[in-house]
C-alpha cells in the first residue's frame, strides 16, 4: 500500500508500521513491549526512535526479548524443514506440558537446545511433580507460606527467574514444611507455571494379573535382598511391556 508524505509516495516498512499498530492499540506509552532477541539490535531501536521522535516517550518502560530455541544446535526455521510443532509431540506421546516444564528449566534470556533427551527428562521431572503434590492431604482451609511466596515473588520479579522458582519449589516438596501448607504453597506457585498440578490425579490403569504377580514376587525378592532375583523378574516385567519403580510405600508400574 502506497503511504504519502510531505517528501513524496512511499511504502512504510515494518518498523513503522509496528509503532503505528502500537500506538493504535497501546498508546503512545505502555508498560511492557516483548520480542525475539533479533529484535534488539535494529528493529525495537527503532521503533522507540520513531516513537521518541514523534511523541517524545521511550514507547514502554520494560522491552522483554526472549532467546531462540534452538533444534540440532540451530535456530528453528521452516524454510529449513525444521520446525517444532505441539502436535508433533503429541503424537509421540509426550505431555504437551512436559514441553512446558523443559521451557520452564531456562531463563528467558538464555537459548534452551531442544533434544528428546531433554524432553524425556523434563516428563520424568514433571510427572514427579505431579506425583509429589497429589498425595499431599487436601485441606481447603489451609495457607500458602507467607514467607515462601515473597521469596518465590522475589524471585519472579528478579527479572523473570522462573527457573529459580521452580527449584524453589523442588526444595520445598522435598522439605519439612507442614503437608499442607505445602501443597497450597505448591499451587499458589503454580499459578506462575501453569503446569495445572492442581487438577492432575494419576490415570487408573489396568495391570495384568501375571504382571502384578511378577511384580509382588520381585517385591518379596527385595525384602528378602535377593538381588538378583530382584534383577531377573524387573527384566521379565519389562520384556512383558512394563516398567517398574521402586517407591518407599513398594513400586510402581506402568506401561512401556
Amino acid at each position: 500500500m502506497e503511504w504519502e508524505s510531505p517528501w513524496g509516495v512511499g511504502f512504510p516498512g515494518w518498523h513503522i508500521e509496528c509503532s503505528a499498530m502500537a500506538e493504535h492499540y497501546l498508546g503512545d506509552f505502555f508498560d511492557i513491549h516483548c520480542g525475539g532477541e533479533d529484535h534488539i539490535p535494529i528493529h525495537h531501536t527503532n521503533e522507540i526512535a520513531q516513537t521518541e521522535a514523534r511523541a517524545g516517550t521511550r514507547l514502554a518502560n520494560f522491552w522483554l526479548h526472549g532467546y531462540f530455541l534452538l533444534l540440532n544446535d540451530a535456530k528453528m526455521a521452516k524454510s529449513a524443514g525444521e520446525f517444532l510443532r505441539i502436535q508433533s509431540l503429541a503424537d509421540r506421546g509426550y505431555d504437551p506440558l512436559a514441553y512446558r516444564y523443559l521451557c520452564l528449566t531456562a531463563h528467558y534470556r538464555k537459548q534452551l537446545s531442544f533434544t528428546w533427551e531433554a524432553l524425556d527428562a523434563a516428563q520424568t521431572a514433571l510427572d514427579r511433580l505431579r506425583q509429589g503434590i497429589f498425595i499431599l492431604p487436601q485441606d481447603k482451609k489451609a495457607a500458602p507460606d507467607t514467607a515462601l511466596l515473597e521469596q518465590f515473588t522475589a524471585e519472579i520479579n528478579d527479572d523473570l527467574n522462573v527457573p529459580r522458582g521452580l527449584a524453589l519449589a523442588w526444595e520445598i516438596l522435598r522439605g519439612p514444611l507442614d503437608p499442607a501448607t505445602k501443597r497450597a504453597t505448591l499451587l499458589r506457585f503454580d499459578e506462575v507455571f501453569g503446569l495445572r498440578l492442581g487438577s492432575w490425579a494419576p490415570q487408573e490403569i489396568d495391570i495384568p494379573e501375571a504382571v502384578a504377580a511378577l511384580a509382588e514376587q520381585r517385591l518379596a525378592a527385595r525384602q528378602a535382598k535377593n538381588w538378583a532375583e530382584s534383577d531377573r523378574l524387573r527384566d521379565e516385567i519389562n520384556v512383558s511391556g512394563w516398567d517398574i519403580a521402586d517407591i518407599a510405600s513398594g513400586y510402581r508400574l506402568k506401561p512401556r
